[in-house]
């Protein structure tokens, strides 16, 4: 038995007296368990303490005066009805303002631009040092060939002819 289901066994002796079952599984978690031992032992002082002890009587015409109370029932009220939904609006609001935000911020975030591999190869680097893709051995790379031959005003059409 575990030490939640002794406790709560331990205040159902209160109410009523254990089976035998329970009562056999309880003595046997509170000869291994100290703890369950102590809170068992506290109830027990607590519950002498209140069976010992003297309650004043209430007031005259207590009861008489504490019944139509507890019958009225309470006034409509248009300043608590507001307070009431102020108090709820706040946060829903204050949500409401934070999803709006977030949505801005993933709508607006920016894009990674889409770059050939040309592109790719020629960012971040400086047009006037020596460029790694020129190498003497390889003045005649064909897709250096196409590049400049793009570029030439006398095709108009862009196209490679050798």
């Amino acid at each position: 038995m575990r030490c939640h289901k002794a406790e709560k066994i331990i205040l159902r002796t209160w109410d009523h007296p254990l089976s035998d079952s329970e009562r056999q599984a309880l003595s046997q978690h509170l000869q291994r368990c100290a703890a369950c031992r102590t809170m068992r032992n506290e109830y027990h002082n607590l519950q002498q303490t209140l069976r010992s002890e003297e309650f004043p009587a209430p007031q005259p015409y207590f009861w008489e005066r504490l019944q139509p109370k507890l019958q009225q029932r309470p006034r409509f009220s248009i300043g608590a009805m507001w307070k009431r939904w102020s108090l709820r609006a706040i946060p829903a609001a204050l949500g409401v303002i934070l999803v709006v935000l977030l949505a801005a911020a993933l709508a607006f975030s920016p894009q990674p631009e889409e770059l050939s591999q040309s592109g790719i190869l020629l960012r971040n680097q400086n047009p006037f040092e020596e460029s790694p893709l020129l190498s003497e051995e390889d003045l005649e790379n064909p897709n250096m060939v196409l590049i400049f031959s793009a570029l030439d005003e006398r095709n108009s059409l862009r196209r490679y002819f050798p």
